[in-house]
């Protein structure tokens, strides 16, 4: 450790022994304002892009908890959150490498097998989300997943697999893949029916800055959340998807919408790349498509999701009817 790492952890270590003193004396404005100025000396001396090491303060995060747990200062709290908002990312190249692509499968594990078949950049890791759990297509689907993972793929350096108890729904597996792999400097989430038009990933990967919070979907309207790209930024923003719409559709919708109303982010336009991806899918949904008994499940899904996109509820982030809605739309008898 330097000198000047020494120095810092010497006065960290004074302010953490001030607020705590001045908490056991019962003086809280006195520990309030010690935090205060503790952040206010740790935001202004952070470097322009602060790596996750720098960045780690727990103690900082103690004395600040444990004032405002004594305070109530809503304040001093949302001043910190205020100042995290503000810390942006170093640029980062990712090269010619996908860093993450995520998969959420239910069932046809041979189109999953042609999606990857239609590879033609490096792939760092491949999350796939296995929701066949308790359905007619577990068996085949657990075979073929299997397989992927002990033989791998000549364009996938790691195959990741995560298996929930039963369906876990298209937002919950999305939101699985980001966070079980918050580094990755961009992620590509696509349906496991989607076949890649060659050369678009690497394309896109070229046009998206992972600095910035930009989203980049792969196909046109309405298909744009069967293949996308977005940067940590963006869901740092604009928060992870909607599990209360379940297990499929409407959360796009939801998304969107977000999207849209936050001018920091970039949603990026990338129609040539859409009208050589929409060529290549001309028809979606063949996870439902091919199984007569799902099509009656999402019929009662659909429908049910679509009154809570409409509903005040959501937008109040009413929590009432948590359970009844996912209870009631199970793709299961």
């Amino acid at each position: 450790m330097g000198t000047a790492d020494a120095m810092v952890s010497s006065q960290e270590r004074s302010w953490a022994e001030q607020v705590s003193a001045c908490l056991q004396n019962g003086q809280l404005q006195r520990a309030r304002s010690v935090v205060h100025h503790w952040m206010q000396h740790y935001f202004k001396h952070l470097p322009p892009h602060p790596p996750r090491v720098v960045l780690r303060q727990p103690l900082l995060w103690q004395a600040l908890a444990d004032v405002v747990e004594r305070t109530g200062d809503q304040y001093l709290l949302e001043l910190f959150w205020q100042e995290m908002d503000r810390v942006s990312l170093a640029p980062t190249q990712v090269g010619a490498a996908l860093p993450l692509l995520g998969i959420p499968i239910l069932n046809r594990p041979d189109l999953l097998l042609r999606l990857l078949d239609g590879l033609d950049v490096t792939v760092e890791r491949l999350a796939i989300v296995d929701n066949s759990g308790g359905s007619a297509a577990e068996a085949d689907v657990h075979q073929a997943l299997t397989e992927l993972e002990q033989s791998g793929h000549p364009r996938v350096r790691q195959i990741a697999v995560a298996r929930p108890f039963a369906n876990a729904g298209v937002a919950m597996s999305w939101n699985l893949i980001l966070r079980s792999f918050p580094s990755a400097p961009v992620a590509a989430l696509l349906n496991n029916d989607v076949r890649i038009a060659p050369g678009i990933l690497a394309e896109a990967l070229g046009r998206v800055d992972c600095s910035r919070a930009q989203f980049l979907p792969l196909l046109p309207v309405p298909q744009e959340f069967s293949a996308f790209l977005l940067t940590p930024g963006c869901w740092d923003r604009i928060g992870l998807f909607d599990p209360d719409f379940h297990p499929a559709y409407c959360e796009d919708l939801d998304y969107r919408d977000r999207l849209r109303r936050d001018p920091n982010v970039g949603w990026l336009t990338a129609k040539d790349l859409q009208e050589r991806m929409a060529a290549l899918n001309p028809s979606s949904s063949a996870t439902i498509n091919s199984d007569p008994q799902l099509k009656v499940f999402n019929a009662t899904s659909f429908a049910l999701n679509r009154l809570w996109y409409l509903s005040h509820r959501r937008i109040r982030q009413d929590p009432r009817g948590t359970w009844i809605r996912q209870w009631l739309c199970e793709w299961t008898i």
